[in-house]
């Protein structure tokens, strides 16, 4: 459907448009301002959307989605708010895209700005969370707290926009209860997708001070990831997309510590495998004759055949199995597993 009211079928063409920092009231510990470009003037979208859209593949087959990033979108100076708003909105009246998404802060929030931009063709808006625990978020001098993030939630959902999470683990003041305090309450938030990137240390930030002068120890990758597949099996249980684990390598250069790694998303889904491999081996015993669906089987083996390497098993693929899957051929009691049975053990 045209308009931005309806967007289904295949995954979108995601046009992004970059307002970098506009709209941030505050200086979270572990961002740099001087590290952002200028950001795009409205008048600049018509232009960069017919760019990016004949770049594309079959893009009149495919949905396409104007993405405002790297600021808080409905923080922006009201003038300015409204020339975005007026550029992307007209693209969406003539058909040139179908919606337009962005992310924002959940105290830059309201029911008046979100009934605005859901008449101008949004269909999602995402909500920088980072934690709902607000020890954590002082400590990070983020300027919000849990409660803003829950009504804020709340604001988008009523709004009839989909609900995009951001989330930080490993931010100052953060344990593993802190965390799984987090997720199970952005669960009840009933968000459509999250992200999940862990706290790193980026240079010259106030987080890289506080590192150097032995403040705070950013996680190690090994913490970070098992957090992260926490996070992943639990908002996998309950029907919410994980769209992303760790950073883009297009910040690896920035990074001066702390958990970043290249592949990281991969090292979250085959560590999330090796729990599932170690649960049956423990029930079974043996060699384990495994079997998963054809695109799992690089997460089964493992980063570096690390898997494999530890238990021992060997493998089959069957595409009638789901993903995050494993069973053991042959048996037909307590033989299959799903992430969801393996929470309890992660963390």
């Amino acid at each position: 459907m045209q308009g931005g009211v309806e967007i289904t079928g295949l995954s979108p063409i995601v046009i992004p448009v970059f307002v970098s920092h506009l709209g941030c009231p505050h200086q979270c510990i572990f961002c740099d301002q001087t590290q952002f470009s200028e950001p795009v003037a409205p008048e600049q979208i018509p232009g960069i959307v017919s760019t990016f859209i004949a770049g594309c593949r079959d893009p009149h087959l495919r949905r396409r989605v104007i993405a405002f990033y790297g600021g808080s979108f409905t923080g922006i100076a009201p003038r300015l708010f409204d020339r975005y708003l007026a550029e992307a909105g007209r693209l969406v009246e003539q058909g040139v895209v179908h919606g337009i998404k962005a992310s924002t802060r959940p105290d830059m929030i309201t029911p008046e700005l979100l009934a605005r931009c859901r008449g101008a063709g949004f269909v999602e808006m995402e909500i920088g969370v980072q934690s709902m625990d607000d020890r954590v978020l002082r400590a990070s001098r983020r300027g919000h707290s849990a409660s803003d993030a829950v009504r804020a939630a709340q604001a988008v959902l009523d709004s009839g926009m989909k609900l995009g999470i951001q989330l930080m683990p490993g931010l100052p003041g953060e344990d593993r209860e802190s965390f799984r305090r987090t997720v199970d309450e952005v669960v009840r938030l009933r968000p459509d997708h999250v992200r999940l990137y862990p706290a790193v240390v980026v240079k010259g930030t106030e987080m890289e001070r506080m590192y150097q002068a032995g403040e705070y120890a950013p996680l190690d990758l090994n913490e970070a990831v098992r957090r992260c597949l926490y996070g992943y099996a639990r908002f996998s249980q309950e029907g919410c997309r994980v769209l992303r684990m760790g950073l883009p390598p297009s910040r690896a250069l920035q990074v001066t510590a702390g958990p970043y790694h290249p592949a990281f998303g991969f090292l979250v889904k085959a560590r999330g495998y090796r729990v599932m491999a170690g649960v049956l081996k423990e029930r079974f015993g043996g060699e384990l004759d495994l079997e998963v669906h054809p695109n799992s089987v690089p997460e089964l083996i493992g980063y570096q055949k690390e898997n494999i390497d530890e238990f021992g098993f060997i493998y089959s693929f069957d595409e009638r199995l789901p993903r995050d899957y494993v069973q053991v051929r042959g048996a037909v009691e307590r033989g299959c597993l799903q992430l969801k049975d393996i929470i309890e053990y992660i963390l």
